[in-house]
């Protein structure tokens, strides 16, 4: 009985000094320690880690009476480690024990003197067979949370929808003036036509006008940009558009915050960032300013000053803020920065976007390589191929990059940049990351690769590819499509790429916008929310 308990022990200590559960981080480079292929706030190694890091000499040792239900001090002195009872060396034979003047008596149920059988519940092997069953079972089911999750919700993207009728049908229409344009905005559809005016979400009544602002003003967020609480209209008024009014009105009411006058560099100087922010570019002497500021008080956030070569002064500046990244862009002037104002690269081209870990990735203009930034804007490392990045993603599978080398889609370790699969083809641009699959697009061609294995789930061809942006309500993706009838939303499922349905566009639509997760269809002379 000894023999085999000893065995027992022995074996119980080594299965669990021996387990060595891996993370998503092994093997990653020493420069790359900080890298979390998922956010912070769903990441739990190390909670997960401790059930198997805890050897059996840190393991609790305490186990309850049979009697009573809990130990004296003594009597858990006189305990080893797996909770067997220690005894002094035994006296000579015929001699009582020491302290007693009677002989020893071996306890009641032994298989031997001075060796207690115990229950099967008080040995260590059944509990730690039941602990580790258990964490194994634990560390499936935290596997599969993992990739199952959706650290974004893709329906609160610009892009993302509600899930539509099949097919869709029309809620309510209202006309418009021709040349209205469709502003994203929070509580409000916000319609501008020289001047601004809230219409009502629920049936598209009016709930406010602005003054008339003139047939000038450029007013932000555009189209495929985040709704905002705040609609800031640029009005230019001095010459070669050098000034401008800035109006800041407040979307859900229709209340201005804020009317001023500040300088700028063209229509395209303003832009909207942040909740209510804008970064504004105009020309000082020899440089380019720039500064973040809130758009109604231009109290400052930040200021920059780009360095110019003199040629092409006073021409337009061309700012553009998209998923984390300030573009700049003039006549002897290119430079990315982040949201904060900290430098990416200046006088290159680029296109940049940020990551889901606070890290970036660009594809500099006229090269086949893209660079991966770290969060503090560093460049880390260089993969071949051009990044396909979607704007509606998720965040699922944030460890692998997927490239365009020009021949093959490349699936790249986004810690290493080290290439992980290659299917043969081509994706000209990514339109849409969900559950780890990525949609990418080559004219009127869609393909849905899993960004883990490289496996193409499907493809499918459209007749001819629609002017309108691609979105999705993180079950299907919707399309458009011009076709013989006239253009039409085409529904694809993401799951197997079935053609769901596809529905005609009302004649003369020609912006297709989700906002706030509802359709809207702005044609010449109406606008139409859509079910």
């Amino acid at each position: 009985m000894r023999r085999r308990r000893l065995a027992q022990d022995r074996a119980a200590r080594a299965g669990h000094a021996t387990h060595e559960p891996t993370t998503d981080g092994a093997g990653a480079p020493a420069s790359f320690v900080s890298f979390e292929l998922l956010p912070p706030e769903l990441r739990t190694d190390d909670r997960f880690d401790a059930v198997f890091d805890v050897g059996p000499e840190t393991a609790p040792q305490a186990r309850p009476h049979a009697r009573t239900g809990r130990r004296s001090a003594a009597d858990a002195s006189s305990r080893g480690p797996y909770g067997e009872e220690t005894r002094p060396a035994s006296p000579p034979e015929g001699a009582p024990p020491a302290g007693t003047g009677t002989p020893h008596v071996p306890p009641r149920g032994s298989d031997q003197e001075g060796v207690p059988r115990r229950a099967w519940y008080a040995h260590p092997v059944p509990w730690v067979a039941v602990g580790v069953a258990a964490a194994l079972a634990g560390s499936v089911a935290f596997t599969a949370s993992m990739e199952d999750a959706r650290p974004v919700d893709v329906t609160a993207l610009p892009g993302g929808l509600r899930p539509l009728d099949e097919p869709p049908e029309p809620r309510w229409t209202v006309p418009v003036e021709p040349g209205t344009e469709l502003v994203p905005a929070v509580g409000a559809v916000v319609t501008v036509d020289g001047g601004l005016t809230g219409h009502a979400v629920e049936d598209g009544s009016v709930l406010w006008r602005s003054e008339f602002l003139g047939d000038r003003a450029t007013c932000l967020p555009a189209p495929g940009a985040p709704a905002r609480e705040v609609v800031v209209c640029a009005v230019p008024t001095g010459w070669r558009e050098q000034v401008a009014r800035m109006v800041t009105v407040r979307s859900a009411t229709g209340e201005v915050l804020g009317d001023r006058t500040v300088e700028t560099a063209g229509r395209l100087s303003v832009v909207p960032i942040g909740a209510a922010d804008v970064v504004r570019a105009w020309w000082r002497g020899d440089e380019v300013a720039l500064v973040r500021e809130d758009a109604a008080t231009g109290e400052v956030r930040w200021e920059r000053a780009l360095e110019h070569d003199g040629l092409g002064r006073g021409s337009d500046v061309v700012l553009d803020v998209r998923r984390g990244v300030v573009d700049v862009l003039a006549p002897g002037v290119a430079a990315a920065l982040t949201e904060d104002g900290r430098s990416l690269v200046e006088d290159d081209v680029w296109t940049i976007v940020r990551l889901q870990d606070g890290r970036y990735v660009g594809n500099e203009y006229g090269r086949g390589t893209a660079t991966v930034f770290t969060a503090a804007g560093e460049p880390a490392f260089r993969v071949e191929g051009r990044v396909l990045e979607a704007p509606l993603s998720d965040g699922s599978a944030p460890g692998v990059l997927v490239t365009n080398t020009f021949g093959s889609i490349v699936g790249v370790d986004a810690a290493t940049g080290s290439e992980l699969w290659s299917l043969p083809g081509t994706g000209v641009r990514a339109v849409a990351r969900v559950d780890g699959r990525v949609v990418v697009q080559t004219d009127s061609t869609y393909r849905s690769v899993d960004a883990r294995t490289g496996e193409e789930a499907w493809a499918v061809e459209l007749d001819d590819d629609g002017p309108g942006p691609v979105l999705t309500d993180g079950r299907s993706i919707y399309v458009t499509e011009r076709s013989r009838g006239g253009p039409g939303l085409v529904s694809i499922a993401l799951d197997d790429g079935a053609v769901e349905w596809r529905w005609a566009l009302p004649e003369d639509t020609f912006h297709v916008v989700a906002v706030e997760g509802r359709l809207f269809l702005l044609g010449a002379d109406r606008l139409t929310a859509v079910s």
